[in-house]
Parts: C-alpha cells; structure tokens; sequence
C-alpha cells in the first residue's frame, strides 16, 4: 500500500510506502558448540561464546595475578586450540550436561555440533541434530587402527546429519616432556575440532557448497595411523562397515582430509557433506526470511514477494557456483500459489506453502524443500 501525493506547489514532498519489503541474507554456515565437562564448565557457565584462542585463554584464568597454564590433559583444551588453528571462526562452549538440549535450541546460529574428543556421547550429538533439522555433527572416528577393525555400524548409526573421521592428531605442542625437554607421552588430538576448522574457512573463501576435502590442516598436526587406499576403501559406507572419511598424510604433501560423505553414504541425495550443509543452510535463511510475511495477507502479491526473494537469493548461489545448471532454470525452481502448492484448504487455515528444488553441484538431479510458513488470520 503506498500514500499517493499530489505536488501543487514547489516544496519537499514526502511518499509514505507501506508493505512486505522481503529479503533473505546469508547467515554464518560454520559456528561449532564445543562440550565442556564439568571441571570446566563452571568457568563458561551455561554457553560461552568464543571467538580466539586467546579469549578461551582469558576465560580460564583463575586467582590474582591471572596465570594460564594450557592444559594438554585436558581435551577441551586441545580441540578448542587446533579448531581456531586451521581456521574457525566464532565457537560455543557448553556445558555438556543435562541442559544441553536446551541451551542448544537458544543458539539459533550454531550449525555444527563438535563431538571433540568425549567419546560415548554419539548418540547424544546425534540427537541435537535430527534429520529433519538444520545442525550438523562432527563425530571422531575410533582412537587406533585396532579400534577401526572392530568398529561396528552400531556406533556410528546411518544419519544424514553426520560425518565421522579418523584418525586423530599428534602435534609436538601436545606432547608433554621432562624437565630436558625429552618427550614422555604423546597426546592425541581429536579430529572432529581440526575438521570444524576447516570447515569453517572452507565456507568463508569457497562457500558452504564446498567440500571441506583435499584439504591440508594446519597447527603442525599429523595423523596418528597412516591410512592406506585399501583401508579407506572399506569405510565408505557401502557395506555392514560405517562411512568413515580418512585424514591422510599423503606422498609429499601434508596432513589432508580425503573424504566427504556423511554417515548416510547410501542416499543418493544426502551422501555428501556439502550437499546436505548446503540444504540446512538454504532452509536457514529461506525460513527466517519468511517469518517477516507472518503478519502479511496469505494472497498473491505476498506470495510474489516471496517468491521473487527466493529466487534471488538461490540465484545467488548458482552464480557463485554452488548450483549445477548453464541456466538459473537448470539449477532451481521456486514454486508458490493456489492450485500449484497449496489448496484452498490450506489458505483459508493460514498456510503459505512454498517449495523449492537445487541441483546441487554434485548429485545430478533436484533435491526438492518445501517450506510452509504459519500466517496470522485476521
């Protein structure tokens, strides 16, 4: 609705506008909870949010004068420091206690759920991030190459919404030493927290469509067991075995990830990582765009601007190379309206149903959304 004004006479004359003005922004892809047991728990009290190692640092100062002594017993404080060195941006610390589930749901800008090196607690990550929801968790893979023979499926159950690695790290700031200096244990660092990581400046300079593969880590980490073509050929998920993905130190190159798939290798639409993270983050942004037409009247200009923010929004995308296609109409759809998706039913009780299909870069077919937004009847 717009207030028309008629000018008569010089002066400054004002055009009030009014209506739906709809837009859909790119939120962070990559903002990692990391658990903390209870030791240190009390120091971040329900959720923390970090942004540099030396701010973690800071929090965990205790006594007058502050002295931090870094800690490579404690293995919070080792995934924390290789996440911020291979690139991660801004993390959660959460207590991992009987609150977690809900302080999770608080944060509504955390896309991954970091295993990072608490072992036994699978299933509980895996249900912070359900099928049918926007977080993604990243499990480590079994501590010794003994463990990886014995490993079952059951512990690492099919799940779209997941990705294990092996093996862990060893750096040479992990080990602790003597008083000469001399090495006298070996601490081991998890994967999953060098993997957020990467993730995380995979997205910032490629975008979330990028598999976070064939890439090097840094912080001076090596693999703890040097995986070989045969062994990374039995975990891809294709058997009774699990899908692992191996971080390898390759001929004449350094510690790099060799592997992309999620827990569910055997669907064809959520077999790869970047694939599904390029979903959650599409339904992300589509649907807190949409919540702005809440109030708006559930008819044809309302779906039109829906549409149309949509469309611009996955046109984005596609230029940037995240969608397969020569064409915008080869790499997406948006769909909206009476008769095309939604019934008369379904206006009259309030919902606004809207649906979407990408060609995302690696499968070779549309995977379709479908997004209804409540309106409010008055």
């Amino acid at each position: 609705m717009s207030t028309k004004v008629i000018v008569q006479q010089p002066g400054v004359y004002i055009e009030e506008l009014s209506g739906l003005s709809l837009s859909i922004s790119s939120n962070p892809t990559a903002v990692p909870v990391f658990l903390a047991l209870a030791a240190d728990a009390t120091k971040f009290g329900p959720s923390k949010r970090v942004y540099s190692w030396l701010e973690f640092t800071e929090a965990l100062k205790e006594g007058a004068p502050p002295i931090f002594t870094f800690d490579i017993n404690n293995v919070l404080h080792l995934s924390v420091r290789t996440y911020f060195e291979n690139g991660g941006g801004y993390c959660y610390i959460l207590a991992n206690d009987g609150t977690l589930e809900k302080e999770v749901k608080k944060l509504d800008d955390v896309t991954l759920i970091v295993a990072a090196g608490q072992e036994g607690i699978e299933n509980k990550l895996l249900d912070l991030c359900p099928t049918d929801g926007m977080r993604f968790a990243i499990l480590d893979g079994p501590k010794s190459a003994e463990d990886l023979k014995n490993v079952a499926g059951s512990k690492y159950p099919k799940h779209p919404q997941a990705a294990v690695y092996y093996p862990w790290l060893n750096a040479s700031w992990a080990d602790k030493k003597d008083d000469q200096g001399k090495v006298t244990e070996r601490k081991i660092i998890p994967p999953s927290a060098a993997i957020a990581g990467a993730y995380c400046k995979v997205d910032g300079e490629r975008g979330v469509w990028k598999a976070a593969a064939n890439v090097e880590l840094f912080g001076g980490v090596t693999p703890t067991d040097k995986v070989s073509d045969e062994t990374q050929a039995q975990y891809m998920g294709e058997d009774s075995k699990p899908s692992i993905n191996m971080i390898r130190q390759l001929l004449g190159g350094g510690t790099t990830i060799w592997g992309a798939r999620t827990l569910n290798a055997t669907s064809d639409d959520w077999r790869y990582i970047p694939v599904r993270r390029l979903f959650n983050t599409a339904e992300r942004d589509i649907k807190k765009a949409m919540s702005v037409a809440m109030f708006e009247p559930n008819s044809q200009p309302t779906w039109e601007k829906v549409r149309s923010a949509i469309d611009t929004y996955l046109n984005g995308i596609w230029k940037q190379g995240g969608l397969m296609g020569n064409t915008d109409k080869e790499a997406y759809f948006v769909q909206i309206g009476q008769g095309i998706t939604m019934t008369e039913a379904d206006i009259e009780q309030g919902k606004m149903i809207v649906k979407i299909g990408m060609a995302a870069v690696r499968p070779d077919q549309f995977i379709i959304l479908e997004f209804t937004q409540d309106m409010v009847q008055g």
